[in-house]
């Protein structure tokens, strides 16, 4: 028998002060060979994040997922064994019950707890992988373990729309009377195809221009993601830590197709991500990733098994299954003077006035800005990208997702995904975005309403000071 342990660091991580301080340490990659066969392939690491939680609504979990690195660069995107993981006991640091889940296609694992409990959590874990490649040289392979703090967004009906006429100015969607007018608001209650006409009982909005508002037509098939079946959602956007990290483990030519910085006002923009000894470094690296193009967003989704999430999904993400008030951001209610996460004079994200993420309460939303599942920052950090239903691109999306092998030079190649960075490329933005400071606040800057949607079908804008993306993955 020949063992083989290499240990190896490697931190995907959200640093302090706006995240979840994030971390996987003290990563081991086991290789065990016998002459019969590959007997064991397996990693073990800890894993630990802040402000974790399981309730009666929902729970937040780590998505973990695998690479193995060659010296010349070759990426592979490890499967994981489903039925072989354990949770292993950390003596002195007893924790809550958890739970691993590998996903249905084996791509990845969700850690959850397994009980009611919110505080902070620390585990060590151990992976197996299924039979690696024929003529795999383990010495000259990198483990990578990546992880992605995320959301669970529970199966069940949800609300689009705005009670407020005035969202309608702003190409809120609404149920159609039969002439096209408002007649309330609309309930998605499954995953059936969605009729979108100026007829009674369907699904409609204004537009004024439809590349930028939506082209009114539909149906939206049933297998376009509506947010009716459970998904998960990441917690905060794509930070410029974790952005570094992709651009790492990717190979350098892809790598240098997707770094997303550079131009004379980047750095004076918010932007923190540079090369350094030859590996890419964020300054900053819990701020969120800004001038981001909708290719480096899908490209990163591609690679972390994850997709990109739909308007509606947005919407659900935001409000959950309660009756809208008027003009309703994602905290709840219909006014943000009580909003105490900002991006402060010096350019950071934060909660301000003594309000802490660790004490984050259903009562503390208005001011924390979480969302009805505690998503952070729907509104008010940068926009989120969502595929639209405003155009035929979008409403061909069926959430395939990502297989964790990106195509030529960095590119997302998952069939069914809206490709091309032009004005009408599939998909939109909503939430809003914080621009510079001193900038006058508007219906978009930096906090907007959750049924505004004027730039909902809108795909331009390549890469830009308050430009983001986050992820999503369906439930199994």
């Amino acid at each position: 028998m020949k063992i083989t342990t290499l240990t190896l660091l490697f931190c995907c991580f959200l640093a302090p002060g706006k995240a979840a301080n994030l971390k996987v340490e003290h990563v081991q990659m086991n290789y065990v060979e016998e002459k019969a066969g590959l007997s064991e392939w397996s990693a073990r690491f800890t894993i630990s994040w802040e402000n974790a939680w399981r309730n009666g609504r929902n729970h937040d979990a780590a998505w973990i997922f695998f690479k193995l690195k060659s010296k010349e660069g070759q990426l592979r995107h490890l499967p994981v064994s489903p039925n072989d993981m354990s949770i292993i006991p950390i003596e002195g640091s007893p924790m809550p019950l958890a739970r691993l889940k590998a996903s249905a296609d084996s791509l990845g694992v969700y850690l959850y707890l397994d009980e009611s409990y919110r505080g902070n959590v620390s585990y060590s874990v151990k992976i197996y992988f299924t039979t690696p490649p024929p003529r795999l040289n383990i010495w000259e392979n990198i483990l990578e373990v990546h992880a992605l703090e995320m959301v669970y967004v529970p199966e069940g009906p949800f609300t689009l729309g705005d009670p407020d006429t005035l969202a309608l100015q702003y190409n809120a969607f609404f149920r159609s009377g039969s002439g096209g007018q408002f007649e309330g608001l609309y309930t998605v209650g499954s995953e059936e195809e969605i009729r979108i006409a100026p007829e009674e009982g369907a699904l409609y909005y204004r537009s004024d221009n439809p590349l930028y508002n939506g082209d009114q037509k539909g149906p939206v098939p049933a297998s376009f993601p509506k947010g009716y079946r459970a998904f998960y959602i990441m917690k905060y956007e794509i930070t410029q830590g974790q952005y570094a990290a992709f651009l790492n483990s990717i190979d350098k030519e892809a790598a240098a197709i997707r770094a997303n910085f550079g131009g004379p006002d980047y750095y004076d923009s918010r932007g923190t991500i540079r090369v350094e000894a030859g590996r890419y470094i964020a300054g900053v690296p819990e701020r969120p990733l800004n001038f981001v193009s909708w290719e480096d967003g899908i490209a990163f989704a591609d690679w972390a098994a994850l997709r990109p999430m739909t308007e509606f999904e947005f919407t659900k993400a935001c409000r959950g299954p309660g009756q809208p008030v008027a003009h309703e951001y994602p905290w709840g209610t219909g006014e943000r003077k009580q909003i105490a996460r900002v991006v402060d004079t010096d350019d950071n994200l934060k909660l301000i006035n003594g309000y802490t993420e660790a004490g984050l309460t259903d009562a503390t939303r208005p001011y924390t800005g979480a969302s009805y599942y505690w998503v952070m920052d729907l509104a008010g950090s940068v926009w989120e990208k969502v595929i639209t239903l405003g155009n035929e691109t979008g409403r061909a999306f069926t959430g395939r997702h990502g297989d964790g092998r990106l195509g030529y030079l960095g590119s997302a190649n998952v069939p069914g995904w809206p490709m091309e960075n032009t004005e009408e490329g599939g998909y939109g933005y909503r939430g809003g975005g914080f621009y510079e400071q001193g900038k006058a606040f508007s219906a978009f800057n930096p906090y907007s309403p959750i049924a505004y949607r004027r730039f909902g079908s809108w795909s331009g804008g390549p890469r830009y000071i308050a430009y983001g993306f986050r992820c999503v993955r369906t439930a199994d």
